[in-house]
């Protein structure tokens, strides 16, 4: 019985063994890059905490509107870059990726309404002045 050896990682996995892609698909590397990039995403996140008083994410006055946008816009790039990598989306069709991207823009316009009504972005309990 002859010994099976595994296929090298480093090399892509081509497109007739991948039902429907339209891509190669890649190894290893691809997982370790992703990785380290959602890791110093993270590191801003907790950052946007640890350093509150930073310029980058300290604009909006008293209202918490600079920190939001940051984290908000943080993580719109880490679900795109999970479900871009992990749920295989850059192998996909084109109409999947319309989708995706779709619901992401549903998914955040939805957040940002009801944190507007809720007042999320001013501070305390003013109102917007009307005429």
């Amino acid at each position: 019985m002859a010994a099976v050896t595994p296929e090298p990682t480093d090399q892509p996995i081509p497109t007739q063994v991948l039902d429907g892609a339209v891509a190669e698909y890649p190894r290893d590397r691809l997982y370790v890059m992703t990785a380290v990039f959602l890791a110093v995403v993270t590191a801003v996140e907790i950052a946007t905490y640890v350093w509150p008083e930073l310029p980058v994410w300290s604009w909006g006055h008293e209202s918490n509107v600079g920190i939001i946008t940051a984290l908000m816009v943080l993580m719109a790039i880490k679900f795109f870059t999970v479900a871009w990598v992990f749920m295989h989306l850059k192998f996909d069709k084109p109409l999947l990726n319309r989708l995706f991207i779709a619901g992401l823009i549903l998914a955040i316009s939805v957040y940002l309404a009801v944190m507007a009504m809720f007042r999320m972005f001013w501070a305390g309990d003013e109102m917007i002045s009307r005429g």
